[in-house]
């Protein structure tokens, strides 16, 4: 039983780092800050004390290629920036730009990082050199991935298992962090811009186009993904 105590280690992290970042937010909020921007201290302090503690002493794992990861990110954005922009360029007018920008750059590398480097680096090929089945390396990490969210209702918690289990499947199959963490990106910036011009969105153009939108860039975001984990693809050599 003692061997599989590092199943722990994500969550450990999230409890040392999320309860000072949460008590943070609650003060700074009160004075106008938003909480996403504050949230970020807390998932770069995970990432550092993951990246100078137990990655450090995993000398048989590839160094991580953030320039790959910045260039993966940054490809995977351009769909999407031209896409939501021409279907509901209008709406950030109406929109505070600074905030808006400092998280989908900013707060949303952070978390992305976080996550990844936690829940699918670490957790996964932890697991599978433990001998664990390939069905409980894909759903545990997914679960607590979930959990350390704080799903409010068991359809969020669903929802996030879900995209866990995706995010997991493609890090079993190329075992490239730099595809994960991009893709759990530009994933979250897809969410923020809908949820942040909904409104907006739905007063200049119609509902349906907020949902149109997101479903365009999720189905671009999903399309470069596929082009990149096909082995014969021209981009499956830049990862």
């Amino acid at each position: 039983m003692r061997k599989y105590l590092f199943i722990a280690y994500p969550v450990w992290l999230y409890v040392i780092f999320s309860v000072p970042t949460l008590l943070i937010s609650a003060i700074l909020y009160t004075k106008g800050a938003d909480i996403l921007t504050v949230n970020s201290i807390g998932s770069m302090g995970m990432v550092v004390a993951y990246l100078k503690g137990k990655r450090k002493k995993m000398t048989q794992w590839p160094e991580i290629s953030w320039k790959r990861i910045f260039l993966t990110t940054g490809t995977m954005l351009i769909p999407v920036v031209i896409l939501t922009t021409s279907l509901t360029g209008k709406a950030f007018l109406y929109v505070d730009l600074t905030t808006y920008l400092i998280n989908c750059t900013w707060t949303f590398f952070w978390v992305s990082c976080c996550e990844e480097l936690l829940f699918r680096e670490f957790l996964m090929i932890r697991m599978r050199k433990a001998g664990m089945p390939g069905w409980l390396t894909l759903l545990l990490p997914a679960l607590l991935f979930s959990l350390c969210h704080r799903p409010e209702s068991v359809s969020l918690l669903v929802q996030r298992m879900v995209l866990g289990m995706l995010l997991g499947y493609i890090f079993m199959k190329k075992e490239n962090i730099a595809l994960n963490v991009a893709a759990h990106w530009i994933y979250n910036i897809v969410i923020y811009t809908f949820q942040c011009t909904v409104q907006q969105v739905t007063v200049l153009y119609s509902a349906s186009r907020a949902g149109l939108n997101v479903l365009l860039c999720l189905l671009s975001l999903l399309g470069i993904v596929v082009a990149y984990s096909i082995n014969k693809s021209k981009f499956a050599g830049y990862i």
